[in-house]
């Protein structure tokens, strides 16, 4: 019987773990992916940008459901879970449109994309680190 509850305090453990490693990967990929826009943006580099969009929307798949989102939160901000969704869906058009703006050698507005989108990572983190 001892066995057995240890068991599954570790296997819960190992979940919580490998639940934040893949929270940390997701977060990770978009650092970068925003990295990259910003770099492509500053070189005049329209492949940076292109690459980094593609990160940027892979690392925010993770949040597109508003059940993963609070599984992620704090436990104390749990409740606002409507903002963090918000901002996974602001990203998500952000993404579409940076890559239209970019096709349509709109770089102004491709600009005004990555912009919006760096203000929507903005706001979840406001909540998630109390800002």
């Amino acid at each position: 019987m001892k066995l057995s509850k240890l068991l599954l305090i570790a296997s819960l453990a190992t979940g919580s773990l490998f639940a934040n490693d893949v929270m940390q990967k997701s977060m990770a990929t978009m650092e970068q992916g925003m990295a990259l826009i910003q770099k492509g943006f500053l070189n005049n580099n329209i492949e940076l940008i292109k690459e980094g969009n593609k990160l940027v929307k892979e690392g925010n798949n993770l949040f597109s459901e508003k059940s993963t989102i609070v599984q992620y939160l704090p436990e104390n901000k749990k409740h606002m879970s409507n903002i963090a969704e918000n901002a996974s869906k602001r990203i998500t058009l952000d993404v579409v449109e940076l890559e239209e703006n970019l096709k349509n050698k709109a770089f102004i507005n491709a600009g005004n994309s990555y912009s919006d989108m760096l203000n929507a990572c903005s706001n979840c983190h406001s909540i998630v680190r109390n800002w």
